[in-house]
């Protein structure tokens, strides 16, 4: 019982710090290197060999798409923050919240997918993507990263081109802010968002 609540503090307190980080400004960084990789049934690897092929396909997708926006696929879904957030697309989440927006005049919207959180706000009548926080250790980034892996397969993914604020690495594409949290040299944080 006490590890379930020790976890469940853990998950609450970085939480708090990506809805905190999230209100403030990163200043762009420059592109990533275009070598990536992520396996067809949503693996990964961070020795950058496996499936090659692939992850120039899904590059070059991303580029045409979110014209060099940091894009997130998850089971054959594209999320670009600041596109349009198309529901239906996602499926049913689990719960949905609105929290006053740190970025935005109005109330945000967060909707909870168990896997990740997506943030929504509403621009000209269109509700568009802000963030999506990531929950399961399990889940990779488009590229491959997950919660649970190190500073040195971070960087072997996006490279160095980065900003560091305390523990926070901040990669920045087009409109678009990858946030990585670390601790202890452990990647303990992933938030994709619209650098605003």
């Amino acid at each position: 019982m006490k590890k379930i609540n020790k976890v469940f503090l853990t998950v609450l307190a970085w939480g708090i710090v990506a809805i905190l980080a999230g209100c403030s400004q990163a200043i762009p960084v420059g592109n990533l290197p275009q070598e990536i990789t992520v396996g067809i049934d949503g693996s990964h690897s961070n020795n950058g060999n496996e499936v090659k092929q692939e992850s120039e396909a899904l590059n070059q997708g991303e580029q045409k798409e979110g014209e060099g926006a940091f894009s997130f696929l998850y089971e054959g879904v594209t999320l670009i923050p600041g596109e349009v957030f198309e529901q239906s697309a996602l499926g049913k989440y689990s719960a949905v919240s609105e929290v006053p927006s740190c970025a935005f005049d109005g109330n945000d919207r967060v909707y909870n997918y168990k896997k990740f959180e997506l943030t929504a706000y509403i621009d000209e009548k269109e509700e568009r993507i802000y963030s999506i926080y990531f929950i399961d250790p399990n889940l990779p980034t488009t590229e491959g990263l997950c919660l649970g892996d190190t500073v040195g397969d971070m960087k072997s993914l996006y490279g160095e081109d980065y900003e560091v604020v305390g523990t926070s690495y901040a990669y920045t594409r087009g409109d678009t802010i990858l946030s990585i949290i670390t601790q202890n040299d452990v990647v303990v944080g992933i938030e994709y968002r619209l650098n605003r």
